[in-house]
């Protein structure tokens, strides 16, 4: 298994020579599939998705394509994934992007891509293959729905993102403590300038944080932690 777990994308070089050394060629032959799901429920200014597709056009050099799961069956997804290096899967709202992935029967064949591409979330990218944090931390910190209660539960971790940062002042360490205490899970609280690197298998994952800014929980303790470098990390 070969995953990165982004906040914010490709926001440090830490985060593309990652990206490089996993898919094992040059970043400038890399091709990107972008699944922009997420972004669909969103409401406002989404310049941020603009960004983040700059940052992906900026540090790699091959082929960026956008797929829309809604449009397409599975056949034609699969084919589309064969052609590229990296599924690039942007944040927005997770609960519409997890019920998305369930309808489309994308979570099908997720296991399977898992093995054998390289998965780059960014936010809810990123906390869809992983566990829900609490009812309070959702709606109270990142304004999610409260009909969905679970995400996908591929990898044994909560993934919080936006740490410092100012769309989500609310999100602080103890909010990843409390977390901890209510579920025996490692809580990873990320900011926009880390990312986590996933190895090994879905059944024995194998979980790095990198870049800056991140705290990792576990029962309801702190065991590891990054110093930010920013007073605010945007």
């Amino acid at each position: 298994m070969k995953v990165i777990l982004a906040s914010s994308g490709f926001t440090n070089e830490e985060i593309v020579k990652s990206c490089e050394e996993l898919v094992g060629k040059p970043r400038t032959e890399i091709n990107f599939l972008v699944l922009n799901e997420a972004i669909k429920a969103e409401i406002g200014d989404c310049r941020w998705f603009i960004d983040g597709l700059q940052e992906i056009a900026m540090n790699f050099g091959g082929n960026i394509e956008l797929l829309d799961l809604q449009a397409h069956d599975l056949s034609y997804v699969r084919a589309r994934i064969a052609e590229c290096d990296v599924i690039f899967c942007f944040g927005g709202q997770t609960d519409y992007l997890k019920e998305v992935i369930e309808e489309t029967k994308f979570v099908e064949i997720l296991p399977e891509i898992l093995e054998k591409k390289v998965w780059v979330g960014s936010s809810a990218g990123s906390c869809v293959l992983c566990y829900k944090e609490g009812k309070g931390t959702s709606v109270g910190v990142f304004g999610e729905t409260i009909e969905n209660r679970y995400y996908l539960e591929l990898l044994p971790i909560c993934f919080l993102p936006h740490f410092r940062s100012t769309w989500f002042p609310q999100l602080t360490k103890d909010v990843a403590l409390q977390e901890s205490r209510n579920m025996d899970l490692p809580v990873y609280l990320m900011s926009d300038k880390s990312a986590i690197v996933v190895k090994g298998t879905l059944e024995k994952p194998e979980f790095r944080a990198i870049g800056y800014g991140y705290v990792v929980v576990e029962k309801g303790k702190i065991v590891e932690e990054n110093e930010v470098t920013d007073p605010v990390i945007q």
